[in-house]
Parts: C-alpha cells; sequence; structure tokens
C-alpha cells in the first residue's frame, strides 16, 4: 500500500518572500492605473515622443501628395 502523499517542507520565508512581492507588484499596478486616470490617459500610448512622430509622417504625406500638385 503507497502512502497518499509524501509530505512537504514549506519555507515561511520564501513564502512570506512572494506574498509580499505579489502585493507590492498589485500595489505599483493599482499606483499605474491611478496616475494614468488621473492625467486622463494617452490616446498615443507610452512613448514620450510619439505626438513629435506623428507629426513629421503627417508632414512628409504632405509633402509627398500635396505638394507636387502645386508645383
Amino acid at each position: 500500500m503507497k502512502p497518499e502523499k509524501e509530505p512537504e517542507v514549506v519555507d515561511l520565508a520564501e513564502r512570506r518572500k512572494a506574498i509580499q512581492a505579489r502585493e507590492a507588484a498589485a500595489r505599483a499596478a493599482r499606483k499605474k492605473a491611478a496616475r494614468q486616470a488621473r492625467s486622463g490617459g494617452s490616446v498615443l500610448g507610452g512613448r514620450r515622443h510619439a505626438g513629435l512622430i506623428l507629426a513629421a509622417i503627417v508632414l512628409a504625406l504632405l509633402a509627398l501628395f500635396v505638394l507636387p500638385r502645386f508645383l
């Protein structure tokens, strides 16, 4: 007859550290969500210079398609 389950050794310090890390990650996620909600969020995402990149692309497309019609 086999024993149903072998006893396991649990390191309580390691388990406590894992719980604290999980709680810290959850706390950081809540803070980040609150910060984004307070700022209204970003339409262009998290990139710092996304607006400048978008403006450069729009200007390049305008130069490519609109300017030749006036020349």
